[in-house]
């Protein structure tokens, strides 16, 4: 693999540090409709991070959906910043429709999920599409693997903009089958971090 055809994941190398020996709680961000998972809270002792799907348009045209991980202030920040933006192209395409202000930075939900104590691994997944002229490479998933055998992938799904949320052991075997998996060392070196 070639540092030049991966998109990387969306974050910083201190968050990747954090995620892969402080993992202690998880779980979907509340939305609606509450069976739509659009974002995943990740928390350490002392940080919280959402993870999300953003889009990139290679330049092949293939459409990328690779994972970001953002403390929620720094979300909410990109959410407003990135607002007038998209109000401009709704208003160039004939639209109306006004979009209401980000608002605050999200707050972590009391009801989140411990993950289990004691050494866990921690994986980038990289989902490998191959199409005619190029093969793109995608940092799309974080998983999560503990020495007592539990399980939990958070990643971006391929044909929409929501996430990927389990600890199902048949549906992260599938997750996996498209992906190469890198340890955060490797992928530090693949990216360049």
């Amino acid at each position: 693999m070639r540092a030049d055809d991966l998109v990387p994941l969306g974050c910083r190398a201190d968050t990747l540090a954090a995620l892969s020996t402080g993992l202690a709680r998880f779980g979907p961000a509340a939305g609606a409709p509450d069976w739509l998972v659009s974002a995943v809270w990740l928390c350490t002792a002392d940080q919280a991070f959402l993870a999300t799907a953003t889009v990139e348009i290679l330049g092949d045209g293939y459409v990328a959906r690779p994972l970001n991980l953002d403390p929620p202030a720094d979300l909410a920040a990109q959410v407003e910043a990135d607002l007038p933006d998209i109000q401009g192209r709704l208003v160039g395409r004939g639209s109306d429709l006004g979009l209401p202000s980000a608002g605050a930075a999200p707050t972590v939900p009391p009801c989140l999920k411990p993950w289990p104590a004691g050494p866990y691994a921690m994986s980038i997944m990289v989902r490998v599409a191959k199409r005619a002229s190029q093969t793109n490479r995608i940092a799309c998933a974080l998983l999560f693997v503990s020495q007592a055998g539990s399980a939990l992938l958070v990643g971006t799904d391929v044909p929409s903009l929501a996430m990927v949320l389990s600890e199902d052991g048949a549906l992260i075997d599938r997750y996996r089958r498209s992906c190469e998996e890198l340890t955060p060392a490797e992928y530090r070196q693949m990216s360049g971090d």
